[in-house]
């Protein structure tokens, strides 16, 4: 492989470096969140680990990966000086592969987010690519290209190449800004109203008779429904008092919790045993330690028949499956594909609001649910 080849490739790894790094730094600094199919994300966002000196993580990685890209570029602009920044790049991608091990082994072992099968996919993918530039920069030690002409097109090139990419990843970071913060609106009718909670589904909480409904599809497992949980109960819900009624119901993401589903039977036993809310706070508040063994704590703590509860853990396929399966499925025909995903009933329409930032916007600037409520909700991660 050429050093040309080597470098273009270099100048593309690094780009797509910077624009992970901005995506993450966004979503950290503006809390949303990015899709993230290893389900870790937010875990390793709201972890000390995410900070150095108050600073992101993240944003230290925009910044590293920008140096290893100026430094590709500037071979293309000064030839004559291409082994001296090809060191440069091994040596700085080194001391990066290092800090990339380092932080590799923070999320997968001390956040466990290997034992838990909920990697953040978006900090490997970042790791990989930097992977690739240091074996890159090592392989391209040796090389270097006859100074020509030609450099000066390569520099032009790679430029447009690498702008093309940063500003495609800021645009789909913005749609998913987007995506985030807003809330699709429908016309409400009687079947999904029925879909949604009127036929008894769900546990519910609050004003009965309140114009204004929320209800949750929520996951135990799920690091951002915790934090709904901690915004809801201490914050939100005691704000709206009797002008709400609140209703959780089940989402349960096994392919990325897998104790979500088995939680959700616990929370269902304890209900049928009186003691619902109880059982769904303790499973939040233990969210990084659930385990069958934890939950049949839990249930002891609680009063319960630990027994029942840990039967229930252990049967989940079985006991109260059809109750979770019809929170899902109805979800499902509902919109539902993310947790948590809040839909807001209020005056014949129907609000479906993925994620906190969407719900709070709905709250706040909807101005006939304003109008109702009679001031803003105030409201932020604890």
């Amino acid at each position: 492989m050429n050093a040309i080849v080597l470098n273009r490739l270099i100048v593309l790894f690094a780009s797509i470096g910077m624009v992970i790094s901005a995506l993450l730094w966004i979503s950290h600094s503006a809390d949303f969140a990015l899709p993230c199919t290893g389900g870790g994300c937010n875990e390793v966002a709201s972890s000390p680990y995410s900070r150095i000196a108050g600073i992101p993580v993240a944003a230290l990685g925009f910044g590293y990966f920008g140096v290893l890209l100026v430094l590709a570029l500037s071979r293309l602009q000064y030839p004559e000086q291409w082994r001296v920044y090809g060191r440069l790049l091994a040596a700085l991608g080194s001391l990066g592969l290092l800090a990339f091990v380092y932080f590799t082994y923070v999320q997968l072992f001390v956040l466990n987010l290997y034992e838990k099968g909920t990697p953040c996919w978006w900090c490997l993918g970042a790791a990989g690519t930097n992977l690739l530039i240091w074996l890159l920069s090592i392989i391209g030690l040796r090389g270097a290209p006859i100074a020509s002409g030609m450099l000066t097109r390569e520099l032009l090139q790679s430029v447009a190449v690498s702008l093309v990419l940063i500003v495609t990843g800021l645009a789909y970071g913005g749609w998913q800004w987007n995506k985030a913060s807003g809330t699709d609106e429908t016309e409400i009718d009687n079947e999904k109203l029925a879909l949604l909670y009127q036929n008894g589904q769900g546990w519910r909480k609050g004003n009965e008779n309140a114009p204004l409904i929320i209800v949750e599809f929520s996951d135990f497992q799920c690091p951002a429904c915790k934090q709904a949980y901690e915004m809801l109960e201490t914050q939100i819900l005691p704000q709206l008092g009797d002008k709400a009624f609140f209703v959780f119901r089940h989402y349960p993401l096994i392919n990325i919790h897998p104790m979500a589903w088995a939680a959700a039977a616990a929370a269902e036993e304890a209900g049928k045993q009186g003691k619902f809310w109880e059982m769904y706070a303790a499973l939040f508040e233990s969210q990084q330690e659930l385990t069958p063994a934890r939950i049949e704590n839990i249930a002891e703590q609680l009063g319960l028949d630990s027994k029942k509860v840990r039967h229930a853990v252990d049967n989940h396929r079985e006991v109260h499956f059809k109750t979770i399966f019809r929170d899902f499925e109805e979800g499902s025909k509902l919109g539902v594909s993310s947790t948590p995903t809040f839909i807001i009933v209020y005056e014949g329409k129907m609000y479906t609001a993925r994620g906190m930032g969407a719900l709070m916007a709905t709250l706040n600037a909807n101005p006939k649910i304003q109008e109702y409520i009679g001031k803003q909700i105030n409201a932020s991660p604890q």
